[in-house]
């Protein structure tokens, strides 16, 4: 099975495809070559908003994109793309890529990202987001998947909620790693309820179990892949494939996992 490769090589993985039966709800592989998975008869969109002309930094007030690419894979030929210029504001955070769930009481959430470059970011950048949509439509605020830049050059994963009484969650010890070039797999199980509950996979093992959240505000949750929140010297590329929603845990390896 062909993965594609970048102009510099990355580590990329091929792998089967996802064997998790009928807890399966959804999965999203792009290999049609488009974001039909994502958005067909109505069921999500991509946000590519324009970013803001900032004071002194003549290359801002760019487009964010989302769209299919060959340069990179997990697996298979086509992976999702989301450039997020430089620069943001309250206005703006940068691109993303959702879908509609309906809802779910309990499930998992999950796909594998790369960030191609090693680049930091200010203050941080979103890659997952759990949410809602309110009765006209709207998306509101919920859990967020943050990647935070180290001096290192590595990132660390870590969890933020935008109700005011969690915000920032403590980082993970040992801290959970993120390295530019190669692909990595988030996964979050997901309990909107009141007092509910989020635990968040990297790689295969459990780094945040997290309770008593604030849950969502409707029963309509949205599932988010993004590029969001950050300024850095130079675009933001992020690599997005083989994204999944299940009642059970997919894990790293594509097939049904215990918690």
């Amino acid at each position: 099975m062909r993965c594609a490769l970048l102009a510099l090589v990355f580590a990329l993985g091929c792998s089967d495809p996802l064997q998790v039966g009928d807890d399966l709800l959804w999965t999203a592989d792009t290999e049609s070559g488009n974001l039909e998975q994502w958005t067909g008869k109505g069921a999500g969109e991509a946000l590519a908003p324009v970013a803001p002309a900032l004071e002194d930094m003549p290359d801002t007030g760019r487009p964010s994109s989302v769209e299919v690419t060959t340069e990179a894979a997990h697996r298979g030929g086509y992976a999702v793309k989301l450039v997020n210029p430089t620069g943001w504001n309250d206005d703006f955070e940068g691109p993303e890529l959702v879908h509609d769930v309906g809802p779910l009481a309990d499930a998992y959430y999950s796909a594998w990202y790369l960030v191609p470059e090693e680049q930091r970011v200010i203050p941080y950048l979103t890659v997952m987001r759990l949410r809602s949509r309110d009765e006209t439509g709207k998306l509101e605020n919920g859990e967020e998947l943050q990647l935070r830049s180290l001096a290192s050059g590595e990132y660390v994963l870590s969890v933020f909620s935008n109700n005011a009484g969690f915000l920032l969650e403590p980082v993970a010890d040992p801290p959970p790693l993120v390295a530019a070039g190669r692909w990595f797999h988030l996964e979050a199980r997901y309990e909107p309820q009141s007092a509910g509950r989020l635990r968040v996979w990297l790689d295969g093992t459990l780094r945040y179990d997290l309770t008593g959240r604030p849950g969502a505000t409707t029963p309509e949750l949205v599932f988010g892949v993004c590029n969001a929140g950050q300024l850095s010297d130079a675009a933001v590329v992020l690599f997005v494939d083989d994204a999944a929603i299940s009642l059970s845990r997919v894990g790293a390896s594509g097939k049904l996992a215990a918690d």
